[in-house]
């Protein structure tokens, strides 16, 4: 749902140059390679200042946060960016430094920074929060208060919180979560061991990686993400696989199928009485075949489903995206849930009489998803939010979901250790008015 959202675009079969694929208020933008991306600079910064300006109109909010990327010193990249100074510079508004110290280096991350920008951009700087300290703030004295006599900017240390479970950039903490795949769980606590086994297949293009939050959130469940079957390492009985969301889903799915065997592995799973939910592109994987001979999503074509649900999905124009917020009731239950789509997919349902709807759209009244027996799959982004969509759509065992499923939410935790640490909505009004403007 940002303004401008980069994905892959697979090869261009020419060169074999990689493409990215820009989207820009969810809806397609273009499919080119780096170099060409670069002239569409001043396009995408004025698509993106418009969309702060139309946030601004309809929320009427005192302050909208900017969220940066990546470095802000890259100056090689400077005239090209879209994002942190260049965007600062044409909002005129003041900016925060952030600092990784579990990285190391962290005096020569800050001053390092002040030494790149321009005085005019360093000017607009309102403070610098040095993050993910690990250990007692008291052993980094005087560390804080030497850079704010180096650089001239108050200086905020935020400890490192455990088990925080903030969503990642999409793909990012993958590699992360499976590098342990395939190894003994006899480390494992036996309490851990008992706990119902949920894999959500790593594909090599997934998208929309939040989804799985709910569920590595809930202690209730055991969650382990997989790419590899391994043939030699047999994987423990599992109690239902999550297929989630894809950036190129016909890709996703030949790997799945063709170049893996995680699809024979997850027919298999069914047959012996184990659960599967799709989720979008995963949802779209459990049909007989997905329809793209336009190329929306990639090289034009028709590939074959997992056949586990009776349903075909055709890919629609980019201009007909469906990009909605949501909330439906979860059939079969009394359960409210809210989300949203973001697709290009249209999935027409082959066997109505055998199959179940998921949901049901409380904006249109429409049917949302589809379940056959433990086989279930939707178009909703966020569901698994919702204890009761958990235990449902996995088949858990009853109270086997996080007692009554209220969990914590993680960024309000993190709001509540930010005020810990100083940074309270009065001291940043503080520092933003401590800015002299031009």
């Amino acid at each position: 749902m940002n303004p401008v959202l980069l994905k892959s675009g697979g090869r261009r079969e020419s060169d074999g140059a990689y493409l990215c694929s820009v989207l820009v208020m969810g809806k397609h933008y273009a499919n080119e390679d780096f170099g060409a991306l670069g002239n569409r600079t001043e396009d995408l910064r004025d698509q993106v200042l418009e969309a702060h300006a139309s946030l601004a109109r309809v929320t009427i909010s005192d302050l909208i946060v900017v969220e940066g990327a990546g470095s802000c010193t890259e100056l090689n990249l400077m005239e090209r960016d879209i994002v942190n100074l260049p965007l600062v510079r044409r909002l005129n508004c003041p900016w925060l430094l952030v600092a990784d110290i579990d990285k190391g280096g962290v005096f020569a991350q800050i001053v390092g920074t002040k030494a790149c920008v321009t005085e005019d951009d360093w000017r607009l700087c309102c403070g610098i929060v040095i993050n993910r300290l690990r250990g007692e703030v008291k052993y980094f004295e005087p560390g804080p208060s030497m850079i704010e006599e180096m650089v001239g900017k108050k200086v905020f240390v935020v400890p490192w919180v455990n088990n925080l479970h903030l969503p990642e950039e999409d793909a990012v903490g993958i590699e992360t979560k499976i590098q342990n795949e395939g190894k003994s769980t006899s480390d494992q606590s036996e309490e851990q061991q008992n706990k119902p086994l949920v894999v959500v297949v790593a594909f090599p293009h997934i998208a929309i990686e939040s989804d799985i939050l709910p569920l590595e959130r809930d202690e209730s469940i055991r969650v382990e993400w997989r790419r590899n079957l391994l043939p030699n390492a047999p994987y423990p009985e599992t109690a239902a696989v999550v297929l989630p969301g894809s950036r190129l889903t016909r890709s996703d799915l030949k790997w799945l199928t063709e170049e893996t065997g995680w699809g024979e592995w997850i027919i298999n799973h069914v047959q012996r009485g184990g659960t599967v939910l799709g989720l979008c592109g995963g949802y779209q994987m459990l049909g007989t075949t997905v329809n793209d001979e336009n190329g929306i999503d990639g090289p034009p074509g028709i590939t074959a489903g997992l056949g586990l649900l009776s349903l075909n999905t055709t890919f629609a124009p980019v201009d007909q995206k469906i990009v909605m917020p949501r909330s439906a009731q979860l059939l079969g239950t009394n359960e409210m849930v809210q989300g949203f789509e973001l697709r290009c997919g249209r999935t027409e349902i082959t066997s109505p009489d055998t199959t179940e709807p998921v949901l049901r759209l409380n904006e249109t009244g429409d049917a949302d998803g589809a379940r056959v027996g433990n086989v279930s799959g939707s178009y909703l982004h966020g569901l698994l939010e919702s204890a009761t969509a958990r235990q449902v759509l996995l088949n858990l065992p009853p109270n086997v979901h996080g007692g009554e499923g209220v969990l914590s939410d993680p960024f309000e935790r993190l709001a509540d250790h930010l005020e810990a640490c100083g940074l309270t909505n009065e001291t940043m009004k503080e520092l933003c008015r401590s800015i002299e403007y031009e």
